[in-house]
């Protein structure tokens, strides 16, 4: 799921701070915004480190931009957040400000409890488009689509693969010009039945698997993005788990009893191990590549599909959204716009960790991993085309769990599979 791991890696590593200054005379590309009036706000987030650097943000928007102002900075661990948010937007008592997860705002959004923020955008002259679509179009909502969230930061799919075993094999390492061709004929030589090592397992989970390949085709993953139509029946996304079925079948992936379980972390610990050639891998797991890999490696982009060209990395964007009753709803945007902001976002990219969502900030988030030969520009690249998820938390089971053990490890065929996940899917839809 997307949530936890890459949410806590501040936790587990601390990046180098970037040595570069910000170029002060460049034109920002969000421009910070005084208040119009102080006033006092409640903000919640789930994770310590976050509210460290968010709180240091807010100490600078107060002492620049909104002398007087106050803000209550709460941070309520994962574990309950969300059922604590459920429970007071049910009894009209949200935060005024918090943060947002793509995967929850369907919940909020369709309960009429968030705070329309394109009109403050608008008014404060942000172009919304410089987030790039992936990031942004799933906290669109209405008619209009107006944008309900602020991206605080970002997180994509790569190819990370064993450089060692490639050498070994005689192949040229992947380019980011490769297409799915190219990534089968690579599984096939690099498998080795003898040595019990497999070329390739990309398929687990809804980040980082599968519907990265559909999403290639040109079709939007799992659920449209209106949230009206489950989509795994669709001929896009059949060629695309044909395709990698195929290369299950003929023993170019493991299976999910091989991998040892149906999460992207069983496959990422399979390939440190030296049991995998190629996998397919979050942003957030660069930290402890960095620090596990006994092997020579590096990432590239996600195969092009072979007739679209395309390779679509699905996105998650977690966002800042307010509620649709604070009592000072201009406070609240400008705290977000501020956040949002090149000024704003210089504190998340120069504590490492998470990508910044501000395309500005995101060479310093580059830099922060110091001197390292793996291509972490990679991860920012795969921002170009991206595919932003378009799923909701009532379905992530059937999602990540049931539809890749059939497919990858019962045996049943891709279009039973699509048609029974369907099937679920269609019943958490909106009538």
């Amino acid at each position: 799921m997307i949530n936890y791991r890459r949410l806590l890696i501040a936790v587990v590593v601390v990046l180098l701070s970037v040595s570069a200054v910000y170029a002060q005379d460049a034109a920002p590309a969000i421009a910070a915004q005084p208040c119009a009036q102080p006033g006092t706000l409640t903000m919640w987030v789930w994770d310590e480190n976050w509210a460290k650097v968010i709180g240091e943000a807010i100490e600078a928007w107060k002492a620049d931009y909104c002398p007087g102002a106050e803000v209550d900075l709460q941070v309520q661990p994962w574990g309950q957040y969300w059922d604590l948010l459920r429970t007071n937007a049910a009894g009209g008592d949200l935060p005024d400000v918090f943060t947002m997860s793509q995967t929850f705002f369907y919940t909020y959004a369709s309960n009429d409890v968030l705070l329309d923020l394109q009109p403050y955008f608008d008014e404060a002259g942000v172009d919304t488009s410089l987030w790039g679509s992936g990031m942004i179009d799933p906290y669109r909502w209405g008619d209009d689509q107006d944008l309900y969230a602020g991206p605080v930061n970002w997180d994509t799919i790569a190819i990370f693969y064993n450089k060692d075993m490639f050498e070994a094999a005689g192949l040229e390492l992947p380019t980011a010009d490769w297409t799915w061709d190219d990534f089968a004929d690579a599984a096939a030589k690099l498998t080795n039945a003898e040595q019990d090592v497999y070329g390739a397992a990309v398929y687990a989970e809804y980040q980082a698997g599968y519907p990265n390949w559909i999403a290639a085709t040109g079709t939007t993953p799992v659920v449209e993005a209106g949230r009206a139509r489950c989509t795994l029946t669709d001929d896009g996304s059949i060629e695309a788990l044909n395709f990698l079925k195929g290369l299950y079948d003929q023993g170019y992936m493991p299976s999910i009893s091989v991998v040892g379980g149906a999460s992207p972390d069983d496959a990422f610990n399979f390939w440190l191990a030296g049991k995998l050639a190629m996998v397919a891998g979050g942003s957030w797991k660069l930290p402890e590549a960095l620090e596990k890999a006994t092997f020579n490696w590096d990432v590239v982009q996600l195969p092009r599909h072979p007739e679209t060209g395309r390779t679509r990395s699905i996105v998650h964007s977690v966002g800042y959204v307010a509620s649709a009753s604070v009592t000072n709803p201009d406070l609240a945007a400008n705290l977000i716009v501020y956040l949002v902001s090149d000024e704003g976002q210089q504190f998340f990219a120069d504590a490492g960790g998470v990508a910044p969502a501000n395309p500005a900030m995101q060479q310093r988030w580059v830099e922060a991993f110091g001197d390292t030969s793996v291509n972490i520009q990679t991860f920012v690249d795969a921002l170009e085309d991206s595919q932003g998820v378009t799923v909701f938390d009532e379905i992530w089971d059937k999602i990540n769990n049931e539809i890749v053990v059939n497919i990858f490890d019962l045996g049943m065929s891709v279009e039973d599979a699509a048609q029974a996940a369907c099937e679920f899917i269609d019943t958490q839809l909106p009538q």
